[in-house]
């Protein structure tokens, strides 16, 4: 495994096909912040590609990283910078990554299932991984902002968990 492998979550080009109905709330249980995120990852779905090391995933916006963020990612993040590991689940594409922090490394293991099964593990530096995801997560929750989807403020409350000061990482306490 090499350190210096990149880890990263790029939004890429819009994706103008519609393969599924848009978000509804019959019952109207969704806050004004879950029914517009949903709006917004349905109108303006993008291709996201992940990389790590020398592999590469397309996902979408809708549903891929819609669910991932209704998984609570900022909270994810707060565990991985505390040390403790994650999982990502990519159900719709089919694999998951698995992050487990050791020191100021993580062990990544990306794991494809489905009608194919493999595995690849990667060793990553974890301060660019949790920069990588903390760049993404506020990039994507910003569009949504200034696209009308969400306020400034309902999007400062989702992401405060990613960047909190009680989650200082334990690289740096460490050092």
């Amino acid at each position: 495994m090499n350190s210096s492998q990149k880890f990263n979550f790029k939004l890429a080009e819009r994706f103008l096909e519609d393969w599924a109905d848009p978000p509804e709330d019959p019952l109207g249980e969704l806050s004004h912040f879950e029914m517009g995120w949903r709006s917004f990852c349905f109108e303006y779905n993008h291709k996201v590609l992940i990389e790590i090391g020398d592999a590469q995933k397309e996902v979408f916006l809708d549903p891929d990283i819609c669910m991932m963020m209704e998984s609570n990612l900022p909270l994810e993040i707060a565990e991985l910078s505390q040390g403790k590991p994650i999982e990502i689940e990519f159900g719709e594409s089919w694999f998951t990554i698995i992050l487990l922090p050791i020191d100021n490394k993580i062990n990544c293991t990306l794991i494809k299932f489905g009608t194919s099964c493999w595995e690849k593990q990667f060793e990553l530096d974890r301060a660019q991984v949790l920069d990588a995801l903390r760049g993404f997560l506020t990039e994507v929750m910003q569009l949504a902002v200034d696209k009308g989807f969400i306020t400034a403020e309902e999007k400062e409350e989702f992401v405060t968990a990613a960047f909190s000061a009680g989650n200082i990482d334990a690289v740096a306490i460490a050092q």
